[in-house]
């Protein structure tokens, strides 16, 4: 197998992108911050399930860890880098950056930066925000993140959703000249004349061969795949919680496909890390240049 050393990269084929938002399972669901000592955690189950099989695949992710969980579980959070998987930002209070004041999303981001260069003893460049909350309306928050030392970003999707989305937002690696930043949106793809993101949710509701036949298309035309999951999604015995239905659907719906899912999908393509295939994307000059005010929706 033609592999290099960094991420995991197959020279002459399109890489994909693993990543995971490392949150325990009642952010997920949105329950308010001051109320999250009140629940007991459950991060380690879902998450020592997905190490090990990440492992047996020799798959090395991004993590992006919640600054709140890296505060809390540092030994956790160590642990995760230890095994040679990379750490990004997820901000600190899983607050949706539109629902933030620059100074409040620039403290939150230096914040968990500093605790995650702290605890791994490595630079932390990489950032992704909760609920892929960067779009049209506060593209600010780009200037911000290179200004603390990050170089990419990986919080827009070209999905317009109720929660997020950016209409006319890539569907590819691109760099944000006047923000200098390099942007690694969700991967689509489109089937039932509608589009659906290649991760998450999308992943255990729809039939797996959705997904393959995603990965399949976009490698055919040179394209990376962004791949997204939380830990959660691998403890589907993880408390109920009331929320609106749209919530309820994306956050509970067929939790038990998940960790069989994903075997076929580590079994079927590889992954490498989001430094390593942006590095990669770099290095051969394969990265659009784009201005924010073309990120309009």
């Amino acid at each position: 197998m033609d592999v290099t050393e960094k991420g995991g990269f197959r020279k002459g084929k399109a890489i994909n992108v693993f990543t995971v938002d490392m949150e325990d399972w009642y952010q997920g669901v949105e329950l308010p911050f001051e109320r999250w000592e009140d629940h007991s955690s459950r991060l380690e189950i879902g998450l020592y399930r997905l190490l090990d099989l990440l492992e047996k695949y020799g798959v090395h992710a991004t993590f992006f860890v919640l600054g709140w969980v890296a505060r809390r579980f540092p030994k956790l959070v160590k642990h995760v880098a230890n095994r040679g998987h990379e750490l990004g930002s997820h901000g600190f209070s899983h607050e949706k950056v539109y629902n933030l004041l620059p100074h409040d999303f620039r403290q939150e981001i230096r914040t968990t930066r500093n605790l995650l260069q702290d605890l791994s003893g490595r630079p932390v460049v990489t950032h992704r925000s909760p609920f892929f909350s960067i779009t049209s309306k506060n593209l600010w928050a780009l200037k911000i993140l290179r200004e603390e030392g990050f170089s990419i970003d990986c919080s827009m999707s070209p999905i317009k959703t109720w929660r997020y989305g950016i209409s006319t937002c890539p569907d590819e690696v691109f760099h944000v000249t006047d923000s200098g930043i390099t942007e690694f949106p969700i991967s689509i793809f489109s089937v039932l004349n509608k589009k659906w993101a290649i991760g998450g949710a999308y992943f255990r509701i729809l039939p797996y061969r959705f997904t393959r036949k995603a990965f399949m298309r976009r490698q055919a035309e040179g394209k990376c795949t962004m791949f997204y999951v939380h830990p959660w999604e691998y403890d589907p015995e993880h408390p109920d919680a009331p929320m609106e239905w749209k919530a309820r659907l994306t956050h509970y719906a067929r939790l038990r496909k998940t960790y069989p899912y994903t075997e076929r999908l580590l079994q079927e393509f590889q992954f490498g890390t989001v430094s390593a295939v942006v590095d990669d994307y770099a290095a051969n000059n394969t990265i659009k240049n784009i201005t924010t005010d073309l990120l309009k929706d």
